[in-house]
């Protein structure tokens, strides 16, 4: 390129565009999209190289002849069968050389023709070709032009496949097009003017302002008749286009198109990846409130349950009370003090014994129907909590984005996770596994399983029950009794009688606060196990969300300032490069 195009703001321009597709190389680079990788490289490749020109058209419009009489040599060849079976990139270099370029098919050709340091011309098969592969190929190719020679049959220019392809390369690409009207020397004059003017409605009607159409002959140019042959024009309008400067204009134009269509492409996907992370954080954020709600609905049920074992605790404690006082009478006391003196089953002892596994037997057998009461209602808030954690688990499974511009690892895990979770969640709501939970943070209490799911809650519930009734009777009578000798003597019985009746009385009074801080402990223990447990079993779920975030948020960021970078650049270049 000569230094009268390249000035200091199209050097900006260009430098900003090389930033650019540097950041879409690496945004490209996080998702694994290689494709867009080598498209972001080749557009900033383009930037330095010369002039991209592209030819197009059907197979024996005359592609090969009109390259080869635009750059004044033999270069494509033009036999009778179609030859051009592959992309053809022909740049300048000192010495001729041929090879090939970083893809299949396409051929590089480098020639010691003067214009090619400021263009280089790709020769593509026909836009009809029968030959697999080529409208592949050439449309792959087509995205790094700077400008598009479409050629057709000066004779018959309306070939419905040829006008479909330019359908793509303008409205997909914005590519700036010119038409050529090759072999004009097969045309009468009045048949090509028409042609001409018909090739222009065409253009019109699929959007191409202004037509520009040349007709040439390769025929006439290569027969010393160049001044009727087309190409002196055609060859003062790339060097207008190049020499003003113009053309690194285009260039810098097209790239800024092309990269703001391909971010345009990836917008639906990175909106997918946006709502994604934000249906998983909103399900995670969802599921721990959940959790928390249930957790205060336990402890409801828990700190309820409390207070009406302690009520039937009191009025049972009134009826035991009275009960003591009727079974511990002089006489009775008297008789048993000496009986047992000579018959061991009648003595204090053993009454003192029968009197506390009775109460026991009363205290269980009144508390249990409450128990089993306030076990259900635990039960059932956490079978619901449970189903209603899995259900958000199932919904999220819809929300999975699908999409070949992205392949992230993270991503491919989310199922596997999700499915982890749900199962853990299942196991749970099994006798095995909440027996399994429980038993591993448990203390060497006995735990009586009920059957039934969930039903182990229940068991523990009534366990807890009663051992603290066991425990709160068994410190109530030792406290009544110590110091008191097995056999009390008739001397002096109502003083001891009386001593030891409110001994008894007070014992149970005192151990009320006891039964009440005792029981909910143990309850709050198991309540807590099993949160634990459930808490534990999401954390796989946060730790994935938490790793999806760390993951995608910067691609989203990046994406984007990329988008918003992109927009303002081209806004500055509409306005600049005019």
């Amino acid at each position: 390129m000569s230094d009268q195009i390249v000035d200091q703001v199209l050097q900006k321009y260009r430098s900003d565009l090389d930033g650019l597709l540097n950041r879409i190389q690496q945004l490209a680079g996080n998702i694994n999209n290689s494709e867009l990788q080598r498209t972001a490289d080749s557009l900033r490749r383009n930037i330095n190289e010369p002039f991209l020109f592209v030819v197009v058209g059907e197979v024996k419009a005359g592609k090969s002849s009109f390259v080869n009489a635009l750059l004044e040599a033999e270069v494509c060849a033009t036999d009778i069968e179609p030859c051009t079976d592959s992309i053809q990139q022909i740049v300048y270099a000192q010495e001729k050389f041929t090879g090939k370029v970083d893809e299949t098919n396409v051929k590089k050709i480098g020639l010691p023709i003067e214009i090619l340091k400021d263009i280089s011309i790709v020769d593509t098969p026909g836009t009809n070709t029968v030959i697999k592969g080529h409208e592949i190929i050439t449309e792959r190719y087509i995205p790094n032009s700077d400008l598009t020679f479409f050629v057709l049959f000066a004779k018959n220019p309306y070939q419905q496949s040829a006008w479909n392809f330019l359908g793509k390369v303008n409205a997909e690409w914005r590519k700036k097009v010119v038409f050529v009207l090759q072999q004009k020397d097969l045309v009468k004059n009045t048949e090509l003017d028409t042609n001409i003017e018909r090739v222009k409605g065409y253009a019109q009607q699929r959007q191409i302002q202004s037509p520009i159409v040349f007709a040439t002959s390769a025929e006439l140019e290569f027969n010393n008749e160049q001044g009727n042959s087309g190409f002196k024009e055609i060859r003062e309008y790339i060097k207008n286009i190049v020499s003003s400067g113009e053309s690194y204009k285009i260039k810098l134009r097209t790239v800024s198109q092309t990269t703001q269509k391909i971010i345009e492409a990836f917008n639906d996907d990175i909106q997918g990846l946006s709502l994604q992370l934000q249906s998983d954080r909103q399900t995670a954020e969802s599921i721990k409130n959940k959790i928390e709600v249930g957790k205060k609905r336990s402890q409801f049920e828990i700190d309820s349950l409390v207070e009406r074992l302690c009520t039937h605790y009191k009025t049972i404690s009134t009826r035991i009370k009275r009960e003591f006082r009727d079974s511990f009478s002089e006489f009775a006391v008297i008789q048993r003090s000496f009986v047992g003196i000579f018959k061991k089953n009648a003595s204090m002892q053993a009454w003192i014994e029968d009197f506390k596994k009775h109460c026991e037997l009363e205290l269980k057998s009144s508390l249990q129907e409450t128990s089993q009461e306030g076990a259900q209602h635990f039960v059932d808030g956490m079978i619901q909590l449970l189903e209603g954690l899995t259900e958000d688990l199932s919904n999220i499974k819809t929300d999975r984005i699908q999409s070949k511009n992205i392949s992230m690892k993270i991503l491919e895990r989310r199922q596997e996770v999700v499915e982890s979770v749900k199962s853990k969640v299942e196991r749970l709501l099994s006798d095995e596994g909440l027996v399994n939970s429980l038993n591993s943070n448990a203390d060497n209490m006995t735990l009586e399983i009920l059957g039934g799911a969930f039903a182990t809650v229940g068991g523990i519930i009534l366990t807890t029950v009663d051992f603290v009734v066991e425990k709160t009777l068994l410190d109530a009578v030792g406290f009544t009794f110590a110091g008191v000798g097995v056999v009390i003597f008739a001397v002096g019985i109502a003083w001891q009688r009386r001593r030891i009746i409110k001994k008894f009385e007070d014992a149970l009074d005192n151990e009320q606060d006891k039964f009440k801080n005792d029981v909910k402990a143990r309850l709050n223990q198991k309540l807590n196990i099993i949160y634990e447990e459930v808490e534990r079993i999401f954390v796989e779920f946060y730790d994935y969300v938490e790793r999806q975030e760390q993951a995608i948020a910067p691609i989203l960021k990046k994406y984007e300032v990329i988008q918003k970078d992109a927009n303002e650049l081209e806004r500055d270049m509409a306005t600049g490069l005019k």
